[in-house]
């Protein structure tokens, strides 16, 4: 058996089979069964947006940036949109993984390490499994090993082409993995400051500058959209979110954080100061059409009323364009056009009384406190005021805590808020609880929700304790107060009103919103327990590597034969984990040429383990890690040497070489 491990291992035609044996298993998981559940198209929305491209339209979001979306979208446009076909084109791509690596690894160990490196990735490699759907993973890690190679050969040869390819090729990495952004100014730093020589230098400005064009084009385009430097996505705010969520008793699944209820926020606005806001209006299915739409608009700093004629009009659809607004402005307006019903024009408005009742939206960076400065809405901030004036007496200010109009204010005026706010639920009609001592004032609602208002507030609405779902719908509701005197209307006859009015729903004004808006939920949430999430944090930095299910469909997705799926996954990624742990340990103490490698491994828990995360963004290092598994796999059965003459294991020698420390040694020839 030794002898057969030996002549499998000296022989670099094994790296050949690794890479066949790779492309077969991504085939079977392709066309015959798949230990995930989800389809060829997969979970990340790819498949929309590379449809989107292939018929011409522009890329629709910030939220994931353009690599994989083109790449899909190339073979829809050739092939017309069959999923099998760039999914096939993934996995045979796959299949160079395990060749990259064996060429990347081999000039700093032993024959047969790298050979085993390379066997390892194309029979135990997770992107065999990832490839096999519409998800980024397999080719990032194709064209992240792709560009390590190429820097490996540039630094061996010291080729300025060399340099310049794998930036280009890290690059582009990162627009598969935005986690992957910083890394190449990291190699470029240590590169230079273990060196430190002009030549060198010279050589990380063009690794550098090819990075930063194959970046340039998404950074441009986002420029142009949204008026914000943004060389990754908006996903990193959300992420943060979540990865906020997951700590203490929540550390495995952010779901059952009551806390998550603050997604929503309560009040109408955008924290994208001095950019035009994009209000889109749906219906008003008129016969004939609706003639003559237009919006009409004044702010609580300019009292003039402006109109505005429609910018993109269609049979149901009525697109307008306000102007930027300062931080700090309430915007105010209403929709308003001419129908033609028994020969005689009609006026139609959006909202019912237009001017008296407008719809009202707030330009504001406050996201977790009061912007309501004008008291335009009953919302949860008046709850907290009332609730606060109940229990302790204290100055309601300009709130709403008169509710039901009575003269007085009690309890009746939260049965009467809630009912106002929740107008559809029927429990919200009923009477509800409300108890207060020294510290604390509960209110408690018919289904048994809760809000529990601490008498220590410093003026966030997210200071709450919510529990429960009706108490989590009304933390996040408002409506007008001119709504809610607004005489019912019935439309003309052959005309609906606007079914749906929205502001800033495109996507590159509400995604760079939302990403604020989970930036400061997250900070929020930080400062309430700022070790317990450093703890969390510490915790996924391992957790990554590691794939764990569970049954709560909450938290993992649950499909066929998916509790023996996830108990594999764990045992796998658990194993393979700690044997690399024992590989490095190994590494070390010979300071093998490998250790380098332990860069990009450290680096991608040290960058992500504050957000959400899971084992899938880790696959990207897993090749470099099976190169430290057959460090430990072959120590352990005494085959740790062997291959040809040109193996340099040693660190240390590579250390004591020569530094070219000034410009004359610079100018020696390579």
């Amino acid at each position: 058996m030794k002898d057969f491990l030996t002549d499998l291992l000296d022989r670099t035609s094994t790296v050949r089979v690794a890479a066949v044996i790779s492309l077969a298993l991504g085939l079977f998981f392709t066309f015959v069964w798949a230990p995930h559940p989800w389809g060829w198209q997969g979970i990340d929305q790819y498949h929309a947006l590379a449809s989107a491209l292939a018929r011409g339209e522009p890329f629709g979001t910030t939220d994931v940036p353009w690599g994989y979306a083109y790449f899909a979208a190339v073979f829809y446009r050739l092939f017309g949109e069959r999923v099998v076909v760039p999914v096939t084109a993934q996995v045979i791509i796959n299949g160079a993984a395990p060749i990259f690596l064996y060429y990347l690894v081999r000039p700093y160990t032993s024959q047969r390490v790298a050979v085993l490196s390379s066997l390892l990735t194309g029979v135990f490699s997770f992107n065999n499994v990832y490839a096999s759907t519409q998800a980024s993973d397999a080719l990032c890690t194709v064209l992240f090993l792709a560009s390590l190679l190429a820097l490996s050969r540039a630094i061996a040869a010291e080729r300025l082409w060399l340099f310049a390819l794998s930036g280009l090729l890290s690059g582009a990495v990162a627009q598969f993995r935005p986690n992957m952004v910083l890394f190449p100014a990291l190699v470029a730093a240590i590169y230079v400051l273990y060196h430190r020589s002009i030549r060198r230098l010279v050589q990380m400005i063009v690794f550098s500058t090819l990075v930063v064009v194959a970046l340039a084009p998404w950074i441009y385009r986002n420029y142009q959209l949204t008026g914000l430097f943004m060389p990754t996505s908006t996903h990193g705010g959300v992420q943060l979110w979540y990865g906020t969520l997951q700590v203490g008793p929540y550390l495995e699944s952010r779901a059952h954080n009551p806390r998550s209820i603050f997604a929503s926020a309560p009040l109408p606005y955008t924290s994208l100061a001095g950019e035009p806001l994009i209000v889109g209006v749906d219906g008003f299915f008129c016969t004939p059409p609706l003639q003559r739409p237009e919006l009409v608009y004044w702010t609580d700093r300019n009292a003039r009323q402006t109109t505005v004629a429609a910018a993109t009009v269609s049979a149901t659809h009525y697109e307008f364009s306000i102007p930027g607004q300062a931080l700090g402005t309430a915007v105010y307006f209403y929709i308003r056009g001419q129908h033609t019903a028994g020969g005689q024009p009609v006026e139609l408005l959006d909202p019912r009384g237009g001017e008296k009742n407008p719809h009202v939206w707030l330009v504001d960076d406050a996201h977790l406190t009061n912007m309501d400065r004008n008291r335009d809405f009953l919302d949860v901030y008046d709850l907290i005021a009332l609730a606060r004036l109940l229990a302790w007496g204290e100055n309601a200010g300009n709130a709403v805590v008169d509710v039901d109009g009575d003269g007085s204010v009690s309890q009746r005026d939260f049965d009467r808020a809630i009912a106002l706010l929740l107008p559809d639920s029927k429990d919200a009609a009923l009477p509800v609880i409300f108890a207060a001592d020294s510290d604390h004032a509960s209110l408690t609602l018919a289904d048994d929700s809760s809000i529990v208002f601490p008498a220590r507030w410093s003026g966030r609405h997210t200071d709450l304790d919510v529990k429960g779902s009706l108490a989590g719908a009304l933390v996040s509701r408002s409506r007008t107060l001119t709504s809610l005197g607004a005489a019912p209307q019935a439309p003309p006859a052959g005309c609906q009103f606007a079914e749906r009015v929205v502001v800033n729903d495109v996507f590159y004004r509400r995604e760079p919103h939302e990403m604020r808006r989970y930036m400061a939920l997250a900070f929020d949430n930080i400062s309430r327990d700022p070790w317990g999430f450093a703890a969390a944090s510490a915790y996924r930095m391992v957790r990554l590597f590691i794939i764990r299910g569970t049954d709560d469909r909450a938290t993992a997705q649950q499909f066929t034969a998916s509790r023996p799926a996830y108990a594999a996954g764990t045992i796998l990624s658990a194993a393979y984990f700690a044997v690399f742990l024992w590989g490095a340990w190994i590494a070390w103490r010979q300071r093998s040429a490998l250790l380098p490698f332990l860069i990009p491994i450290v680096y991608v828990p040290l960058t992500i383990c504050f957000v959400l995360t899971n084992m899938r963004y880790t696959v990207t290092m897993q090749p470099l890690m099976f190169a430290f598994v057959a460090t430990a796999l072959l120590t352990a059965v005494g085959l740790e040497t062997g291959g040809s003459s040109d193996h340099r294991s040693s660190w240390e020698a590579r250390r004591k070489e020569p530094r070219d420390n000034n410009i004359s040694a610079a100018r020696r020839p390579a």
